[in-house]
C-alpha cells in the first residue's frame, strides 16, 4: 500500500473511531486501540516501510497534544486542591516510578539481572504519565465533582512532560552507562530549566504578536500559533533531546494565563487539531503493536498490571493526599482513575526501537513496549468501563445537569426563575447589576453578581447540576456572546436566548449551527415586549397537561395568541418552547397569560434599571 493510501486510511479509521466513541459514550482510546490493532493484525495497515516518517509524526503529534493540554489548565481551579496536585507531579512521580520498576523487576523473570533492572526502571518512568488524551474525555463522561476533576485534570496534563523527561534522562543513562546518579539529577534539572525557559519565552512571543493590532490577519492567527509551537518544540529538542514536550506544555499554560485576543478561537482550533493527532497516533501505534509479545507476558504481566491498578496507584494518592482537601471517598476515586495515554504509548514505541539497536538490551527491549501497552490497555479498558459506576457508588459524581442558568435578573427573568423553581428545576440567575441581584435574593432566588460573558465566571461559580443556559438580558450582543461562551460548557444544543426586539426567529437548526443560542418563546415575546407587559398586563401561569382535552385547549389558545408558551417540565426535565415544538399529554407547562381585569393598572409600571 502506498504511503498516501496509508495516511488516508489512518485518518479515516481515526475519525470513524472518534464518532463511534461519541455514540457509545466511551473514551475515544477504546475504539481507537481496537481499530488500530484490527487493521494491523489483518495487515491492512503495514507500517514497516515508513518507520522514519512515523517517528516524526509521533513527535509532532505529541507536541500539539501537550500544547493544547497546557492551554486547558485554569489557574483559578488550582486552588481547589493545590497540595495534592503538587505532590502527585513530584513525590507521586517518584513513588509510581520506583514501585512500578520494582513490580516489573520482581514479576518478570527475564528482568532478573542488572541490565533487566535498568529496563524495569525505564518502564517505571514511562508509566508515571497519565495524559489529557484519556483523562479529559473520561471526565466528560463521568462528570465527577469539580474538586476531583481538577486534581485528575491537572495531574494528567502536568505529569506527562515530567514523566517523559524522567524517562529520557534514564534512557541516556542506560545507553551510555557513564552517568552517575548525581549526573541523572543534574541532567533532569537542566532539561527542566530549558523546557520552562523556552516555553515561557514562546508564550510571551505569541502574546506580543497577537496583541499588536493588524499585524496578523485573523484568518491565519491560529496557524501562526501552531508554527511557533512546532518551532519551539524543535528548537528545545535540538538543544537537549526531548525537552520540547515540556516547552510546549509550558507555552500553552502561560499563554492561557496571558489570555490574548482570540484565545477562544485558538483553543477551539487546537482542540480539533489535537483530536485529529490523537486519532492518527493511536491508530498507527496500535497497528504496529506486537500482540504476541503482550500475550507472552501471561501471569507475570497480569501481576504487574494488578500491582499498578490496586497497589501502586492507591499508595501514590493516599501518600500525596495527606493533609489535602480531599475526603476519603474522593481519594478512593482518584486512586481508581489513572489511565495511561498517547505520551506513554508514543515514547515507549520510540524507546523500544532505540534500545533494540543496543546489543546489551536487544533481547529485553521488547518488554518496554509490551509492558507499557499492557498497562495502557488494562487501565483504559478497566477504569474506563467502571469509572462512572464507582463514581456514583462513592457519591463523587455531579447530579444530572437539569438546572438552568439564566443570564439576567430583571423582572421577567425572576418571575420565570420562581416558576421553574416551583416545578423542581434548579435555577441560578447571573447579572452584573447589584440591585437586581439583591432583589432576586430577597425573593429567595439563587443569584450571583457576575460577568456572564467571562470565562472566569464559569471557572469560579459552582455549576454542578446545571446543563442549560437562557440569556434574557435587554442587550442582544451580550445574549449572543453568553451563548457562544457557555456552549463550550453545556453544548450548542443547550444554550438559548430570548429575542430583544421583533427580530426574525431563525429555524432552530440554523441557530444551533451558528452557536449564537437558539431563539425561544413566541416571536412576539421579546425582551421589549416583556419589559412593557410582564408583571402588569401579563403574568406567568402554570397548568398540568394531564388530559388530551387540556392539551387541545392549550393548543387552541396558543393559536389564538391568548397565551404565549414558555417551557415544558416533564419528569424533572426542562424544555423551552420553540416555534414548531409539539405539545402533548404529560408534565407541566408555563406560559404568559393576560392578568385578570382587577389587576390591570392604567399607570405605567416603573421600569427597572437595566
Amino acid at each position: 500500500m502506498e504511503q498516501i493510501q496509508l495516511v488516508s486510511l489512518t485518518v479515516f479509521a481515526g475519525i470513524f473511531s472518534q464518532i463511534l466513541a461519541y455514540k457509545l459514550r466511551l473514551p475515544a482510546i477504546v475504539p481507537l486501540l481496537l481499530t488500530g490493532v484490527l487493521l494491523g493484525q489483518l495487515n491492512i495497515l503495514n507500517l514497516h516501510h515508513m518507520e522514519e516518517g512515523l517517528h516524526t509524526i509521533i513527535q509532532l503529534g505529541v507536541a500539539v497534544i501537550l500544547f493544547e493540554g497546557g492551554l486547558s489548565l485554569k489557574v483559578r481551579q488550582f486552588r481547589d486542591a493545590p497540595l495534592i496536585i503538587r505532590n502527585l507531579v513530584s513525590l507521586g512521580v517518584l513513588i509510581t516510578w520506583l514501585m512500578s520498576a520494582c513490580a516489573a523487576y520482581y514479576f518478570i523473570p527475564d528482568l532478573h539481572n542488572p541490565d533487566g533492572f535498568k529496563i524495569a526502571l525505564l518502564f517505571g518512568a514511562l508509566i508515571t504519565v497519565s495524559g489529557p488524551t484519556v483523562i479529559l474525555p473520561l471526565l466528560k463522561i463521568v462528570k465527577p465533582v469539580r474538586k476531583v476533576a481538577t486534581v485528575l485534570k491537572w495531574e494528567g496534563i502536568l505529569v506527562d512532560p515530567i514523566g517523559a523527561l524522567l524517562a529520557v534522562v534514564l534512557l541516556t543513562f542506560i545507553n551510555t552507562g557513564a552517568m552517575g546518579y548525581d549526573s541523572i539529577v543534574k541532567a533532569f534539572l537542566i532539561s527542566l530549566s530549558i523546557g520552562l525557559v523556552f516555553g515561557g519565552l514562546a508564550a510571551l512571543l505569541m502574546y506580543r504578536l497577537l496583541k499588536i493590532n493588524d499585524l496578523i490577519p485573523e484568518e491565519i492567527r491560529n496557524l501562526v500559533v501552531l508554527t511557533i509551537v512546532l518551532a519551539v518544540f524543535s528548537l528545545s529538542n535540538w538543544i537537549m533531546p526531548e525537552t520540547g514536550i515540556l516547552s510546549v506544555t509550558v507555552a500553552g499554560f502561560v499563554l492561557g494565563i496571558l489570555s490574548p485576543q482570540g484565545l477562544k478561537e485558538i483553543e477551539s482550533f487546537k482542540g480539533q487539531l489535537t483530536t485529529l493527532m490523537v486519532s492518527i497516533l493511536f491508530i498507527l501505534l496500535a497497528a504496529r503493536l506486537d500482540l504476541a509479545a503482550i500475550w507472552d507476558l501471561q501471569l507475570p504481566g497480569l501481576f504487574v498490571l494488578l500491582s499498578v491498578l490496586f497497589v501502586i496507584r492507591p499508595v501514590n494518592v493516599f501518600v500525596c493526599g495527606i493533609k489535602s482537601q480531599l475526603v476519603l471517598r474522593e481519594k478512593i476515586f482518584v486512586s481508581w482513575i489513572a489511565p495511561r495515554g498517547i505520551v506513554a504509548a508514543a515514547v515507549a514505541s520510540l524507546f523500544a526501537e532505540t534500545l533494540k539497536e543496543t546489543p546489551a538490551f536487544a533481547q529485553q527491549a521488547g518488554y518496554i513496549e509490551s509492558l507499557t501497552f499492557l498497562i495502557i490497555g488494562g487501565t483504559v479498558f478497566f477504569q474506563g468501563a467502571t469509572a462512572r459506576f464507582v463514581g456514583r457508588l462513592l457519591k463523587v459524581v455531579e447530579p444530572d445537569p437539569n438546572g438552568v442558568v439564566i443570564i439576567g435578573a430583571n423582572l421577567p427573568a425572576r418571575l420565570l426563575a420562581k416558576s421553574l423553581k416551583g416545578l423542581g428545576i434548579d435555577v441560578m440567575l447571573l447579572d452584573s447589576n447589584s440591585a437586581l441581584i439583591s432583589k432576586a435574593k430577597k425573593e429567595n432566588i439563587p443569584a450571583e453578581m457576575a460577568n456572564a460573558i467571562s470565562q472566569d465566571t464559569i471557572d469560579e461559580i459552582e455549576i454542578a447540576g446545571f446543563g442549560k443556559l437562557l440569556a434574557m438580558t435587554p442587550n442582544e450582543k451580550i445574549n449572543i456572546l453568553a451563548c457562544q461562551l457557555w456552549a463550550h460548557e453545556f453544548g450548542r444544543d443547550n444554550v438559548f436566548r430570548v429575542g430583544v426586539y421583533n427580530e426574525e426567529y431563525l429555524p432552530s437548526a440554523a441557530t444551533k449551527l451558528s452557536g449564537e443560542g437558539r431563539l425561544v418563546f413566541s416571536p412576539i415575546v421579546t425582551q421589549q415586549w416583556m419589559q412593557n407587559h410582564v408583571g402588569t398586563f401579563w403574568e406567568i401561569h402554570k397548568t398540568e397537561l394531564d388530559s388530551k382535552d387540556k392539551v387541545q385547549n392549550i393548543q387552541q389558545n396558543i393559536k389564538n395568541e391568548s397565551i404565549y408558551p414558555l417551557a415544558l417540565v416533564r419528569n424533572s426535565k426542562l424544555t423551552f418552547f420553540e416555534t414548531g415544538l409539539d405539545i402533548f399529554e404529560g408534565g407541566n407547562m408555563l406560559y404568559f397569560k393576560k392578568a385578570a381585569e382587577k389587576k390591570k393598572s392604567t399607570a405605567p409600571r416603573k421600569k427597572e434599571k437595566k
